[in-house]
């Protein structure tokens, strides 16, 4: 019987990045998934990154995950988000491909060394003494492991809605896992239901872009990846079109035949990526809502209605599509639906993504109660690389909410819990103007090293990009004009390197300037950081007795019980903690 350092559950965008980040520690490791053609299938919309999204697919980039190499390869549709504002919170997004997605992601599953994939149905967790020992599949029976990462998406007893028509499956045309979960509520995880849903496909050669909004792609594409030179692709543009109050009213109308308003759907969706019903009931003052026509491929004949997600009947579906401006002869390919699943909650998990009760048993994507791929990817980064680190015997590895937006996402989940699908947006990052996605790499390349978890060809790539950065800044310090300095210069808002009259390499120019603009904001705000990583530096045992704290109240008792943060700065963010509670806290740990 075979016995692999590590094993994957699921071939999802967590799965993927999970298993390649153990396999890159040097892990034998297994993924095991329904279907290997399926591998970097988008599930819901054809495209990746965005407000906060982007900066999460740089971080996985830094440490060498394959998200953003192959967004790069797919990508049809390149912008940058937010432009116009501050770079800390400007976010790249790109419209990919399916296919070529697909095709990248599998290229570079196939060329990963320490890797295997198979195609089989995982019926249960194996432990001994609350330790994991492997999994049980349907096929091959008993594989071994010393680690395991389950990454099941919206597969546990997924359940389809269609109006009044109800589907078990984990997406369209695909089985759910039904003995998983049974199997997760043996072992006493209690596990909660969510629901996320899709908008319906439109055949592209139906519709009128003609009476639509052009959105070109930016004219220079700027890559995910900071090891892609350029954009290859041709690029395509997408169309905005808008619903209005006549199309508002007859879903109003039809609000009986709603599975999310009829009671068929009792479980709870994404606030920040809401169905078109729920828009319409919920903000009634809107009177239109946008919708981005958004193409699925460069030879695809499938354009993606994106801002329409919904789980209306078939009826209404095209009452309300050939109700839009563009759309009135659209064809409906494949029609909308919302799919309810299985989650677990994430405060039982440590910060590494670690179960807190079953010794090498990660977590990672929708299952912790996330959505989006790009959420879904980071803590399959964590998960992957920590269980490849547990499998080692080495020190896990913990990203922190100072050092990543994963880091923030992973805190966010573990310490307050979710009571819908959690979305990453810059907001939910106190240090955003630190954490920026142009910096990904300076922040976190550094770990990847380390941890050697990132190629030789980063590696190189990295060091000599921060060479060339420290020689510009240098130059840039030394020379004068007007008694400042071209350093002090650079930082007027209305100034960059080029008014300097300074040759600076270009893909090192616009780094440069960022950093100089933001110097003393960073300076200012790593004080912030310093005090916030003195009480992450305060650990808290997993079994310490809150009950034995005089002075706290049974409140407090309850919900410190219930997260077992592992830090100070974790407990303090823990909601209803009060500042007396924090400080009896403090004198007992």
């Amino acid at each position: 019987m075979k016995k692999y350092d590590v094993l994957v559950v699921g071939g999802g965008h967590a799965g993927v990045e999970a298993s390649c980040a153990s396999a890159r520690l040097g892990c034998q490791t297994l993924l095991v998934t329904f279907s290997q053609d399926n591998l970097g299938k988008l599930s819901c919309n054809p495209s990746i990154g965005g407000l906060g999204k982007g900066h999460i697919v740089r971080e996985i980039d830094a440490l060498d995950g394959v998200m953003a190499r192959a967004v790069d390869e797919a990508g049809i549709h390149f912008r940058v988000l937010n432009r116009s504002k501050g770079y800390a919170v400007q976010g790249p997004r790109a419209q990919l491909d399916r296919n070529l997605y697909q095709k990248a992601i599998q290229k570079h599953v196939a060329q990963q060394k320490n890797l295997t994939v198979l195609e089989d149905e995982v019926i249960d967790i194996l432990l001994e003494d609350k330790k994991v020992v492997g999994i049980q599949t349907k096929k091959q029976g008993t594989i071994l492991a010393k680690s395991v990462v389950l990454t099941t998406g919206t597969f546990l007893r997924g359940l389809m809605h269609v109006g009044e028509e109800k589907t078990v499956g984990g997406r369209i045309g695909e089985k759910e896992a039904v003995k998983l979960s049974e199997g997760l509520e043996n072992l006493g995880i209690q596990l909660v239901r969510l629901k996320t849903g899709t908008p319906a496909r439109l055949r592209k050669s139906s519709l009128n872009f003609d009476v639509c909004e052009i959105q070109p792609s930016d004219e220079n594409p700027e890559p995910f990846s900071y090891l892609t030179k350029e954009i290859t692709n041709p690029q395509v543009d997408c169309y905005l079109t808008e619903t209005h109050e006549a199309i508002h009213e007859m879903i109003r109308n039809n609000s009986e035949r709603a599975p999310l308003y009829n009671g068929q759907i009792a479980s709870t969706g994404p606030r920040y990526c809401p169905s078109i019903e729920d828009k319409v009931m919920r903000f009634k003052h809107h009177q239109k809502h946008t919708v981005f026509l958004e193409p699925e491929g460069l030879n695809s004949d499938l354009v993606y209605p994106n801002g329409i997600s919904t789980s209306l009947p078939k009826d209404i579906q095209e009452k309300m599509i050939h109700s839009i401006k563009g759309c009135e002869n659209a064809e409906i390919v494949q029609y909308g639906y919302a799919i309810e699943y299985d989650a677990i909650d994430p405060r039982m998990l440590k910060p590494t993504l670690e179960a807190k009760d079953f010794e090498g048993l990660f977590f990672a994507g929708q299952i912790n109660g996330t959505s989006g791929y790009e959420e879904a990817g980071g803590q399959g980064l964590i998960a992957g690389l920590n269980a490849g680190l547990k499998a080692q015997g080495k020190e896990s590895f913990i990203l922190s909410r100072t050092q990543g937006y994963i880091g923030v996402l992973i805190d966010d989940i573990t310490t307050l819990g979710v009571d819908e699908p959690y979305r990453m947006f810059t907001s939910r990052a106190e240090y955003r103007l630190y954490l920026r996605a142009d910096n990904a790499d300076q922040r976190l390349t550094p770990f990847g090293i380390r941890l050697k978890c990132v190629s030789q060809e980063r590696k190189e790539a990295f060091l000599e990009k921060q060479d060339a950065l420290v020689h510009a800044k240098e130059m840039l310090q030394s020379k004068r004009h007007n008694g400042k300095s071209f350093w002090e210069h650079l930082k007027n808002p209305q100034m960059d390197s080029t008014d300097l009259g300074v040759q600076i390499d270009e893909s090192i120019r616009k780094q440069i300037v960022i950093e100089a603009k933001y110097e003393g904001y960073i300076h200012r705000e790593q004080a912030d950081i310093a005090k916030y990583e003195k009480d992450l530096a305060k650990k808290i045992p997993l079994d310490f007795d809150y009950k034995k704290i005089s002075g706290l109240t049974n409140e407090v008792q309850q919900k410190l019980e219930k997260t077992r943060p592992s830090t100070l700065a974790q407990a303090k963010r823990i909601q209803g903690m009060t500042p007396v509670a924090i400080i009896t806290l403090m004198k007992k740990i």
